[in-house]
């Protein structure tokens, strides 16, 4: 029965640790909505190359594309956004708007395009496609500013501190997920 509510568990982890960013920072609000929109988007279309080779998670309306993969992705990417931010109790830096939406758009697209290229036609695994498609943007934004490079990489590794323990609770609550959504190799 556990399992029927697995993937909704785990959006909801990454939910109530989003929840608490969002009340105790008005001031990333905005930013935390607007990157978890475009990570909720991303999460939708990933999705659909993930079920082929990464996993198959049960949703709670038993489709193969869920609410579950659009909320999973508002909260990590709302979280990712601002997690520095809190931590170090900076203020939101105010952006030019026209400049932003720019480098988003282009950013998203070359992201879908290393991601979705890499898997299609050259045949990665979805794992090492993403991983593609997020190092390329990465490198290139933190070579144009080298100012966000300490930020970056303090960012990367709280989530991966927030990701660890999301992933140890869900352990403790279904211990053998791993081998229930994944497709592990056997050996």
């Amino acid at each position: 029965m556990i399992d029927r509510y697995f993937y909704l568990i785990w959006t909801g982890l990454f939910f109530l640790i989003w929840l608490a960013l969002f009340l105790h920072r008005k001031d990333l609000r905005k930013e935390m909505l607007f990157m978890g929109g475009l990570f909720g988007i991303g999460g939708i279309l990933s999705q659909y190359v993930y079920l082929i080779d990464w996993w198959k998670p049960i949703t709670i309306i038993g489709t193969l594309i869920g609410f579950e993969d659009f909320f999973i992705g508002v909260f990590i990417g709302g979280i990712a956004a601002v997690v520095y931010e809190e931590v170090y109790h900076k203020k939101e830096r105010r952006k030019c708007k026209n400049f932003l939406l720019r480098n988003v758009i282009i950013t998203g697209v070359l992201i879908g395009c290393c991601f979705f290229g890499s898997f299609f036609l050259l045949n990665l695994n979805s794992f090492y496609s993403s991983v593609l498609a997020f190092t390329i943007p990465t490198f290139f934004i933190l070579s144009k500013r080298k100012d966000l490079i300490k930020d970056s990489f303090v960012s990367g590794i709280l989530m991966l501190l927030i990701g660890v323990a999301v992933y140890f609770i869900l352990f403790l609550v279904t211990p053998d997920y791993f081998h229930k959504f994944w497709y592990l190799r056997d050996g």
